[in-house]
């Protein structure tokens, strides 16, 4: 038997056992991470009434996928709720992102389970309550945003509000997304970008349109984030090498 079936079994305690070890060991050394970066932010306070609950519907704050570690940090204890899928892999990061005070929207890439997790999130976003949105994710492709984040803005109505950050030094991992992982002692520079109003009623085509323009504004703030890192450091902000991205994902 390999260590990866051992690892996964779904067998009694022991699916229990990791479910709860393993998101506790990462919080430990993710927060440990975390608490060595020297932080700098933009654009926050167009946040503010929405986090602090003075609008009446909710924000749909959107990122790239290869961008949620220091969000997920950063933003603890905020009442905002993230989608995350019911796979085994998801469950573990379930379980992170609750003992960071996140509450959790169950999604998948299955269609009733999406179009249910989509009803829980349209539900609290006309509460007021606030929702980070990966748009390309779970599988991507890179950088690409999918139409559900334009049908939640769309139908709440809420604003969506694009969330980037870069660092001064930082490994990539070589997944689809190449994720983003600050090294320790790295400044990092977050960006908040301008909310974006999506009209009611769209066609295909203008969600199409609305989806280009989501992901303009999030390479944008990218963009920001980077040039803040390197004005305050005087360094290049780290990216990656979208090549090994490519290979990887073929």
């Amino acid at each position: 038997m390999s260590l990866n079936s051992v690892f996964w079994t779904e067998e009694r305690p022991w699916r229990e056992l990791r479910n709860w070890a393993v998101p506790r060991l990462f919080r430990v050394l993710h927060s440990a991470l975390m608490n060595t970066l020297r932080v700098s932010t933009s654009g926050v306070h167009r946040m503010t009434p929405y986090l602090e609950g003075h609008e009446k519907s909710g924000a749909v704050f959107v990122l790239w996928h290869d961008q949620s570690l220091f969000p997920l940090f950063f933003f603890s204890q905020s009442g905002m709720a993230s989608m995350l899928s019911t796979s085994r892999n998801g469950r573990l990061w379930a379980g992170v992102w609750k003992l960071y005070g996140w509450p959790v929207i169950w999604g998948s890439t299955n269609k009733r389970a999406g179009v249910l997790a989509l009803r829980d999130a349209l539900a609290r976003l006309r509460e007021g309550k606030n929702i980070g949105f990966t748009p390309d994710g779970p599988l991507g492709p890179r950088h690409q945003a999918h139409g559900g984040v334009v049908y939640l803005a769309s139908k709440a109505p809420a604003v969506v509000m694009p969330i980037s950050y870069s660092a001064s030094d930082a490994w990539h991992l070589r997944t689809w997304d190449r994720y983003l992982i600050p090294k320790p002692g790295a400044h990092v520079h977050l960006h908040v970008g301008a909310p974006i109003q999506i009209p009611p009623d769209l066609t295909r085509e203008a969600t199409e349109a609305w989806q280009q323009k989501i992901a303009a504004a999030l390479d944008e703030t990218e963009r920001v984030a980077r040039a803040e890192v390197e004005r305050r450091t005087g360094r290049v902000a780290a990216v990656p090498d979208l090549r090994k991205a490519r290979a990887t994902s073929e």
